[in-house]
């Protein structure tokens, strides 16, 4: 390397590494004699903790005389030797051997912004200290793109074109709560969320008594007997991915397994949240309190099989009345009626009597009816269809109830578990519980329960910004309706408000090694 590249590099050392290495750039310019200084890396302070183990191993990021510093003047690169491409290609493939984690649209970017996306060392700054959180990104680095995404992409970028800080007008309303609900099951929290899942002038309601003693236990509550009717709250049915594990550490809980286990919320299912009440039945009365429940999920085909094999297996061994007794105090043919066996009394006709006690075609044909009809309770035609039941069987089948609402951003519930549900989701309760029946919506899918950005940002602010008055506490609240201050609890009134707090930079990997998933690889990702 000649005396014009050495200056070169000597000077770029000067304006963009710390003073402590600027002599050393002074005696490479001079080309100081018995040194060969040119040979050998610069190091510009400690490496962080996560790296510390191969600090005195520099070969294993750098290549002679490259900077990583994403603000490295690209001009003077061919004075002193330096291809930038290699460069930058060297360095990712260098972190990739540890961290595989994919680009960030990189496709969809201009030449400019593709090179600096490639560049780990535009967030992630080495050499600042052990303490130093490489992982830690300032909005600055976000904004250096979203603050305009023009110059950004190489088409119309498919979500907004500027943001420029966390509030509604310089950020937007979050895009998955703009698309609606996706889901197809006709549900309404506020029918459900009533004392009896009916409206208050309806008869009916589900009391603690029609439920399987088996499942009685999870929905009663202290003081309530079984002629009580059933009270639902958001933990009925909404529960952390880890709340199981939460339960059965009991006194052993700690704080970290709140954070790593009840960030997201379980998928809904139906054996778990919504059996208790809506079991499928085929008519069939069984000798137990527990009633016969048909499979969820079943194509018609495999359930026609299926109703038929439960009509005859309880004909079969005295669980249900025979189809021709045409006592009128019984169901009629069909629907089943226990037999009395502690009073001699036995409705089922056995082989011996000659009589046959297998279920007809018209019989199978009606309980397939009467299980079409409980299914379209809650689905439509095409969901409960053969084709659709089938293909939902797919690990890539979409679900009928969303995974996750926010599809762009990550919410963890653990850190706001003080809130109260009602602050987010206030749209999901009922306005009294004296709603009657004209005033109770029955379907409400179609609407997204979820509060938008205004939500968020009162607490997600910036420091010096004051604390919304919708925040404060006021001295006596005792006389008004429950507020917002209530629903917050204990929880501070000011939270950070960094990108990084809710959004990933890097996509799932495209390709990733053998027997390893994609979210092992990329956890948390969006």
């Amino acid at each position: 390397m000649g005396f014009v590249a050495a200056a070169a590099y000597a000077g770029y050392l000067f304006y963009f590494v710390p003073n402590s290495t600027r002599s050393m750039a002074t005696a490479i310019a001079s080309n100081e004699p018995g040194r060969n200084l040119l040979e050998h890396h610069f190091n510009t302070g400690a490496l962080s903790s996560p790296h510390a183990s191969f600090e005195n191993q520099c070969e294993l990021c750098h290549t002679d005389f490259t900077p990583m510093d994403a603000n490295a003047p690209s001009e003077w690169f061919p004075l002193i030797g330096v291809d930038a491409d290699v460069s930058r290609k060297h360095l990712e493939d260098a972190c990739q051997k540890c961290h595989q984690v994919g680009h960030h649209h990189r496709s969809k970017m201009t030449a400019q912004f593709a090179a600096r996306d490639q560049n780990c060392s535009v967030c992630h700054r080495a050499h600042q200290g052990r303490d130093f959180e490489l992982t830690k990104i300032a909005r600055r680095e976000c904004l250096y793109c979203h603050r305009d995404l023009t110059p950004v992409a190489n088409s119309n970028p498919a979500v907004r074109n500027s943001v420029a800080a966390f509030t509604k007008s310089t950020h937007g309303e979050f895009t998955s709560l703009q698309q609606g609900d996706s889901g197809k099951i006709r549900f309404s929290h506020a029918l459900h969320m009533m004392p009896g899942q009916v409206a208050a002038d309806a008869k009916g309601g589900m009391t603690l008594s029609r439920l399987s003693p088996s499942e009685r236990p999870r929905y009663v509550r202290e003081g309530q007997t079984n002629s009580d009717l059933v009270e639902l709250d958001c933990s009925s049915c909404h529960e952390s991915v880890g709340q199981s594990v939460i339960d059965q550490l009991g006194t052993q809980l700690k704080s970290v397994d709140l954070e790593l286990l009840g960030r997201s919320m379980e998928p809904i299912q139906f054996e778990k949240h919504c059996e208790a009440c809506h079991a499928i039945s085929p008519g069939v009365m069984p000798s137990t309190a527990d009633p016969l429940r048909l499979p969820h999920g079943v194509p018609s085909s495999a359930m026609r099989t299926q109703i038929a094999s439960m009509i005859d297996g309880n004909r079969a061994t005295g669980d249900s009345r025979h189809r021709r007794d045409d006592s009128k105090t019984t169901p009629s043919p069909g629907l089943g009626q226990t037999g009395d066996r502690e009073s001699g009394h036995d409705n089922v006709a056995h082989d011996a009597s000659g009589i046959d006690w297998r279920a007809t075609d018209e019989e199978i044909a009606a309980a397939e009816q009467s299980v079409r009809n409980q299914c379209m309770t809650c689905h439509d035609e095409e969901s409960i269809s053969e084709q659709a039941i089938l293909a939902s069987a797919s690990d890539t089948a979409a679900t009928l109830i969303p995974t996750r609402w926010l599809r762009r951003g990550l919410y963890d519930h653990a850190v706001h578990r003080q809130i109260d549900c009602r602050y987010c989701h206030a749209a999901a309760y009922p306005v009294s519980d004296s709603l009657t029946q004209s005033a109770l919506p029955t379907d409400t899918h179609e609407e997204v329960m979820i509060a938008g950005i205004e939500s968020c940002e009162g607490c997600h602010r910036a420091a010096d910004t004051p604390t919304p008055s919708s925040l404060q506490r006021s001295g006596d609240e005792s006389d008004r309706l429950i507020s917002i201050p209530e629903l917050i609890g204990n929880m501070p009134t000011w939270a950070s408000d960094e990108c990084i707090l809710c959004h990933r930079y890097h996509s799932p990997m495209d390709v990733h090694r053998p027997n390893e998933s994609i979210t092992s690889i990329n956890k948390g990702t969006p």
